[in-house]
């Protein structure tokens, strides 16, 4: 790369930055880039390799990781992990913040920035009383196991679904739900489809997202103070109060500010509900979890309380030595996940 290049690429990132602190909202999630080279002649050597620039785990325990791979130009993350389980005669199946190679042909997927959306199934279905048919077809929303989506529309926005040159009708979108994990399943119902069709030629549309570039592990080491313990991490100030010690519990109360560009939930949309508190002991071979927890959610402000019991015939520590983690999403914005997926066989 030449260093007029590499000026160009530095003023073109400083731009990019300062127009996002001047809207004050997070620029939207973008992909991880990867690589391989020829020396990274097997499934097993690129597969490393991948994991080892992106860090996601990829499973190769149900493929031979012997089998001979070419090199994969710098692409997003999604695209290179395709690259591998098509070059190998495999498709990927995302689990339990893996991804994972197993053996078979791949389904239809599409792939935008850190997302990918990939077709699980088809059902055909007849309506005896009204003598409609209609194809559902199961899709599958992964994105990479590296960040937090809070909310996600249960069912995309669907903009085109085609077949032999003819459009039909497909379901509407839903509201949006909360996620768990890195993986959303979605069903989208399209009607009319005759049954001499053999492939459903195109199904597009969008998916909308709440998500947050990475989520944040604030620390509080001083647990004894009687004063409150401020952070600021990423534009989020979390303030732990003093704890209480109460008969046979500590309880631990926080407020979250998040900036002024966090999106907006509705009222039963009580995302911070996934937030964890851990507590550490001095050894810090141990970490304990709350047995009661809640969350009161109001706009970008949240106030946060959980419990936790001494341990069965003991009595509570003084928590001297003793420290809290408290992880929560960095700053939140909406992003739409763009899907084009092609040549859907139909039952």
């Amino acid at each position: 790369m030449t260093r007029l290049l590499c000026i160009a690429l530095g003023l073109l990132g400083a731009a990019t930055f300062a127009r996002a602190q001047e809207s004050g909202k997070p620029d939207p999630i973008a992909a991880k880039r990867v690589q391989t080279t020829a020396a990274e002649s097997t499934l097993a050597l690129a597969a490393a390799s991948i994991a080892k620039q992106s860090g996601i785990d990829l499973d190769l325990t149900a493929v031979d990781g012997t089998a001979k791979v070419g090199p994969i130009p710098f692409t997003d993350f999604w695209l290179a992990v395709e690259a591998l389980a098509q070059q190998t005669g495999s498709r990927l199946v995302p689990t339990g913040g893996k991804v994972k190679f197993v053996k078979g042909p791949a389904a239809p997927s599409s792939v935008d920035g850190p997302f990918r959306v990939s077709v699980k199934g088809v059902t055909a279905k007849r309506d005896f009383d009204t003598g409609e048919s209609a194809c559902d077809v199961q899709l599958e929303v992964a994105w990479e196991p590296r960040f937090p989506v809070t909310m996600i529309d249960n069912s995309p926005k669907v903009e085109v679904a085609k077949t032999g040159g003819e459009s039909f009708k497909a379901g509407a979108g839903t509201g949006r739900v909360p996620t768990t994990g890195f993986i959303h399943s979605a069903t989208v119902r399209v009607q009319g489809i005759p049954r001499s069709a053999a492939t459903l030629d195109v199904l597009g549309g969008t998916f909308r997202v709440v998500a947050s570039e990475k989520q944040l592990a604030v620390e509080f080491k001083d647990l004894t103070s009687d004063k409150p313990a401020i952070q600021t991490l990423d534009g989020v100030k979390l303030t732990l109060k003093p704890v209480k010690r109460l008969t046979g519990s500590a309880q631990f109360d926080f407020n979250l500010e998040y900036p002024a560009s966090h999106p907006e939930f509705e009222s039963f949309e009580l995302w911070a509900s996934a937030n964890k508190l851990k507590l550490y002991a001095p050894d810090n071979r141990n970490a304990f979890e709350p047995a009661d927890y809640s969350t009161d959610e109001s706009g970008r402000r949240i106030a946060a309380s959980y419990s936790f019991p001494s341990p069965a015939g003991k009595p509570l520590p003084d928590l001297k030595g003793w420290r809290a983690v408290y992880e929560t999403p960095g700053p939140m914005l909406v992003q739409t996940v763009k899907f084009e997926l092609k040549a859907i066989a139909l039952p």
